[in-house]
């Protein structure tokens, strides 16, 4: 199960390479945000190393620098709710108010979808060689959306539409988002739809920290954080294996250290492979 957290869910792929190397091929892969992504990638070519290679083209291309790094990656992020608070960076010092306000995001969603067709095939979930799904959240209900069937490409792109900088999508008139809010670590979804023991990748930020709540938003942003991250703890309970690379230095947008994020995914893997294999 790859949970979400922006650019720290690259040391997913670490985590698939060490897999991979060692024969231990997953029986259903299922992803949240970030972690859908690179889940999809892998669930389409159990690939580690085309997963990697993918990505990396993508993130030195000058469209996502442009739109993604130079945007987003000085964004101060203290906690697991970065995104959010890059956002209210941006819009507190007057960059992308037009489109926050007339606009449900800064990112138009057909952006993302046009990133995503750049790692992903145009595909049916049918198609993967390893079972997958895409956890997203509705936005009018509340609830989880499990994604199993249907167009890949859709599904993965709204679950890693983070609400307020990427615009919903809107798949069979329902209104998705990033599966964060519901299933940041997607174990329930995970163990409602296969009996097999789940093994868990979480790369939020801790709670922990000392930054000064200096205004109203600062206290309401850092309660939200708190309430995500004792979900997050909640869901993990229920996996036999909990991998936490330690990516928490790593601002949500730091696409850019890719190969660290990617080693860091690696070193937690092989540590973990003795309990991996007793499963």
């Amino acid at each position: 199960m790859l949970g979400g957290g922006g650019a720290r869910g690259l040391a997913h792929i670490g985590v698939l390479k060490v897999l991979e190397r060692e024969g231990l091929r997953p029986g259903l892969i299922v992803g949240t945000s970030m972690g859908a992504i690179v889940g999809a990638m892998y669930a389409q070519c159990a690939n580690a190393g085309i997963v990697e290679e993918r990505i990396t083209r993508l993130i030195r291309s000058k469209p996502f620098r442009r739109i993604v790094l130079d945007a987003f990656a000085h964004e101060g992020a203290p906690d697991s709710l970065g995104t959010v608070n890059a956002l209210y960076g941006r819009v507190r010092r007057g960059y992308g108010i037009l489109k926050s306000v007339w606009s449900p995001g800064i990112v138009q969603a057909p952006v993302l979808v046009d990133f995503l067709s750049h790692l992903l095939d145009d595909a049916p979930f049918r198609k993967c060689v390893i079972p997958f799904a895409a956890v997203s959240c509705d936005l009018l209900t509340g609830s989880e959306v499990v994604s199993r069937t249907g167009p890949m490409l859709t599904a993965v792109a709204a679950s890693s539409a983070i609400p307020g900088v990427v615009s919903p999508v809107n798949v069979r008139g329902k209104w998705l988002v990033d599966g964060a809010p519901t299933s940041m670590v997607p174990v329930d979804a995970a163990l409602r739809i296969s009996r097999l023991p789940a093994v868990a990748v979480t790369v939020t930020r801790s709670v922990r920290g000392k930054r000064t709540m200096t205004n109203a938003i600062d206290v309401v942003l850092r309660a939200g954080t708190i309430a995500r991250m004792r979900l997050t703890e909640y869901n993990l309970k229920n996996a036999a294996v909990v991998l936490r690379p330690r990516v928490g230095s790593y601002g949500w947008a730091e696409f850019q250290s890719v190969d660290r994020l990617v080693a860091e995914g690696e070193r937690v893997a092989e540590k973990a492979l003795r309990s991996i294999r007793g499963l």
